[in-house]
């Protein structure tokens, strides 16, 4: 099955395309003061250059500069740009070359063959090659749950906000996964204690199918036991945008313990055994 990726991507991943930019880079590197426009006009006139691709080959060079010295390297630039749209085929690559071929048109695949991706023995330079879009397919994937990560944090933060202004003396509350991811909670609240108001700690998580499902990272866990009063879980049902609002006490009993010289660096947790969903 053949890849169903934009237009843009697919005219541009044509060897006749690249061989093209390649000849324009050359030409203007040959007569610095030669404008874009004359050097596609010599070139076209030549009969080596029959068959390329100068109208893509423009938008090539506006688009990313001249080509690379290399044809292989030129070759993986535009690959590499063009990865940043997010083509169908891009999804695929983390699961190996062969899916990566299947799901090429043939003009992306000559790309790729000429870019070293399909080598039988390939270059170190050329599995680093495909390592960086492997790398791009993975954080593309992970998108949509960043997203909706920031989503649930943006609600906690707007509650939080609502609620601690009914709080006499109350700090403005802080979205603190936007500045430090590492904190180990993501909102700084706060919450009355003898009637004053006391830090409150929220670590926010989401989840949109079912079964309803969180996950807490030992850095959160250990997070939560310096805090064991102040520390919240905000669980957010994305699918029906519920809050379940879990306390130190709710999660402590369902954590992993340490055995031995094993050491967990994350826990799983059912809500429907946590809280009864």
């Amino acid at each position: 099955m053949r890849s169903s990726s934009s237009t843009t991507v697919t005219s541009r991943l044509r060897p006749s395309a690249v061989e093209g930019w390649r000849a324009v880079t050359k030409q203007l590197a040959a007569v610095p003061h030669e404008s874009v426009v004359t050097a596609v006009a010599r070139l076209k006139a030549s009969y080596a250059t029959a068959g390329l691709d100068f109208t893509q080959a423009q938008a090539i060079l506006e688009a990313i500069g001249p080509a690379k010295e290399s044809a292989i390297a030129s070759y993986q630039a535009l690959i590499e740009h063009e990865a940043a749209l997010r083509p169908a085929w891009l999804l695929v690559l983390p699961r190996g070359r062969r899916a990566l071929r299947d799901a090429l048109s043939p003009d992306a695949g000559e790309c790729f063959r000429r870019a070293g991706a399909f080598d039988d023995q390939p270059a170190v330079e050329a599995v680093a090659f495909l390592d960086r879009l492997a790398n791009l397919a993975r954080a593309s994937a992970n998108l949509p749950l960043v997203e909706s990560g920031r989503h649930a944090e943006r609600l906690s933060f707007e509650l939080e906000r609502a609620r601690c202004a009914e709080i006499p003396g109350a700090p403005a509350v802080e979205w603190v996964a936007l500045n430090d991811t590492s904190a180990g909670y993501d909102i700084l609240s706060c919450r009355l204690v003898d009637g004053r108001a006391a830090p409150k700690l929220v670590e926010v998580k989401s989840c949109r199918g079912r079964p309803l499902r969180l996950i807490i990272t030992r850095s959160e866990w250990e997070t939560a036991c310096r805090h064991q009063s102040a520390y919240v879980v905000h669980f957010w049902d994305l699918s029906a945008e519920r809050l379940h609002e879990l306390s130190w006490g709710d999660l402590h009993p369902h954590m992993p313990v340490d055995q031995g010289d094993a050491r967990w660096d994350s826990a799983t947790l059912s809500l429907k055994r946590l809280h009864g969903l």
